[in-house]
């Protein structure tokens, strides 16, 4: 195979994946995803090998908390993020997963964004005063509907 072929054979192979890309938009359009929720869907699929439809559902969750509060402070929102697969998770472990998606991440600095986040309502300490553990009060929420 020449070289001429060998592009061509790749530019058929390119087109057909930009429709395939196409038609998942499209699906994706039609059952109301939008950009923003396929963007943080997509980091906690990368970040913490959640699957598609879970990270969807979260990112959900996500967008839902930061359109009813201002959030501004891009370590909340990872630990809303963190947190929005609905399991409770103490501050060490929140810690873990908030370096996974930012890169660095002090416990103390966490242990702070929490407890804002507890006084505002928008994470619950379903622990105890000694080993807390936090869950966003949506999926509470869910839960109780469910």
């Amino acid at each position: 195979m020449d070289l001429y072929e060998r592009v061509r054979k790749l530019e058929e192979i390119v087109r057909d994946l930009m429709g395939r890309i196409e038609n998942i938009e499209r699906a994706l359009r039609l059952l109301g995803i939008d950009q923003p929720t396929l963007t943080i869907a997509s980091k906690l699929v990368i970040s913490f090998s959640m699957p598609a439809v879970k990270a969807l559902e979260a990112a959900s969750r996500v967008l839902n908390v930061l359109r009813n509060v201002v959030i501004r402070d891009p370590i909340s929102i990872s630990i809303i993020e963190v947190l929005s697969g609905c399991e409770s998770l103490s501050i060490s472990e929140i810690t873990r997963r908030v370096r996974v998606l930012r890169g660095s991440a002090s416990r103390r600095v966490i242990r702070e964004r929490l407890r804002d986040l507890e006084d505002r309502g928008i994470v619950v300490n379903v622990g105890n005063e000694s080993r807390p553990k936090y869950i966003l009060t949506e999926c509470i929420e869910e839960l109780a509907y469910e």
